[in-house]
């Protein structure tokens, strides 16, 4: 699936979990007010019966008619769909207002019982035909009887208005969602343009193997503008490269398509094997910093890095010539990692030494126990690193001296390799020098 789809199915997704639960909490709150409402109304309603009937404006014997004609008018509820009724202990209905006309309210046992015995009920009862009411039930003294008055109100409009806004909620979110997807998708379309602009670019490029291509993308400075103006610089430096190589290649075929005489061409093949060679190593060094920065290890052991170190020494003796090469303190220390990589970063730091030290120089190798960190120094007495060149030693392709590592077959990429292995590993590496008289590259490695 499309980067574009799945982007406009998270934002669709995420939006409508928002909406409905919204829409769960305005339901919610809208029909807990409206219910209270009609509760407080039932309350207000039961008080002004109360106050109408009283047990002193009921002297003599108990007439139920009067009770009825002491009932205030339906006209006088700011509803229609309020009624009252009275129920004696024997729970007949004695007395009801005449909105009910030949219905009555729903009986309730519970509480009937409730009533009678002193407290105040309240409950939505079924009244037929998928009806149903509130009803408030509180005892009523009268001389020597205890009446149930029960005050009910349909829920019938309570019902009707939660419905119509249940009915608006789902056709708002639905509405909103088909909406916000159609616009999520157009803005997310148009925000992707630019990676679907690179991606045109680099098919081109692959199609045409022309490096003179660029993106040129003029959008606003974000993350996208970030990465085509990195195509842009990436693209240029291959091109730089391919460029250069084509113009070795010319001039060696040249060189070569001329009467040279052997020695000549001798000495043109082998700065084409050179070249070759160079390229071959810059190739293998890019294929390991991006396999260790992808974190790829051959494994994880535990490894006896004083046997690294001691291998280290054995390369720099091979390679030192007339060299002094010096095996310092080596504590036998061991740490977890890759030993493969241990040993490619040893030899890099080892070259290194050598490269930079002069023929009666002296490079010393150690290992020793730093708290919990094992820590290797590799140190010569070579030509040193100049301040201004410190903080850059460790980057891609940095060279002190250009002329004289590409000379001598550097490709710029072995301390890179050696920081980018050491950070793999959850360990450090860092150098300290004085220009002319040598440095010390040390690196740090959890025990």
């Amino acid at each position: 699936m499309r980067i574009r789809w799945r982007l406009t199915l998270w934002f669709t997704f995420v939006l409508s979990g928002i909406l409905v639960l919204s829409g769960l909490v305005t339901h919610t709150l809208l029909q807990n007010y409206l219910s209270k409402e009609i509760d407080d109304s039932l309350n207000v309603y039961s008080a002004r019966v109360h106050g109408t009937l009283n047990q002193y404006e009921a002297p003599g014997p108990l007439d139920y008619s009067g009770i009825h004609s002491k009932l205030p008018a339906v006209s006088e509820f700011s509803s229609p769909g309020i009624y009252i009724q009275f129920i004696d202990k024997d729970g007949n209905i004695v007395v009801k207002s005449k909105n009910l006309g030949e219905q009555e309210l729903p009986l309730d046992p519970s509480l009937i019982r409730m009533s009678l015995a002193g407290q105040v009920g309240m409950k939505t009862l079924a009244a037929g035909d998928g009806a149903t009411v509130r009803v408030m039930a509180s005892p009523l003294y009268l001389q020597d009887r205890t009446l149930v008055l029960e005050v009910g109100q349909s829920l019938q409009t309570l019902e009707t208005t939660m419905n119509r806004v249940r009915w608006a909620l789902t056709g708002g979110v639905l509405a909103a969602l088909v909406l916000s997807s159609l616009l999520g998708y157009v803005v997310v379309r148009k925000t992707l343009a630019p990676v679907q602009q690179i991606t045109n670019t680099a098919r081109g490029i692959e199609e045409s193997s022309d490096l003179g291509r660029k993106v040129n993308y003029h959008g606003p400075g974000d993350e996208v503008k970030e990465l085509a103006t990195t195509f842009d610089r990436m693209i240029e430096r291959l091109d730089l490269a391919f460029q250069s190589q084509k113009q070795f290649i010319a001039d060696a075929s040249h060189e070569l398509r001329r009467n040279l005489g052997e020695g000549e061409r001798n000495e043109c093949v082998h700065a084409i094997r050179t070249e070759t060679e160079r390229m071959t190593r810059i190739v293998d060094d890019l294929l390991v910093l991006a396999e260790v920065e992808g974190g790829q290890v051959r494994r994880q052991e535990q490894v006896s890095f004083d046997e690294v170190l001691m291998e280290g020494l054995t390369r720099a003796q091979q390679l030192a010539g007339n060299r002094k090469v010096v095996l310092g303190r080596h504590d036998a220390l061991s740490v977890k990692g890759d030993v493969h990589r241990l040993k490619q970063m040893v030899g890099n730091l080892v070259d290194n030494a050598v490269k930079y030290t002069p023929g009666v120089g002296t490079i010393t190798l150690s290992l020793v126990r730093d708290g919990d960190w094992a820590r290797m120094d590799v140190s010569d007495t070579g030509v040193g690193i100049e301040a201004e060149h410190l903080p850059h030693i460790f980057e891609r392709f940095y060279r002190v001296d250009r002329a004289r590592s590409r000379a001598e077959g550097g490709t710029g990429l072995g301390l890179a390799i050696v920081k980018q292995i050491a950070e793999s590993l959850g360990g450090r590496v860092a150098v300290s020098s004085e220009s002319g008289k040598g440095s010390t590259f040390t690196v740090w490695l959890k025990l």
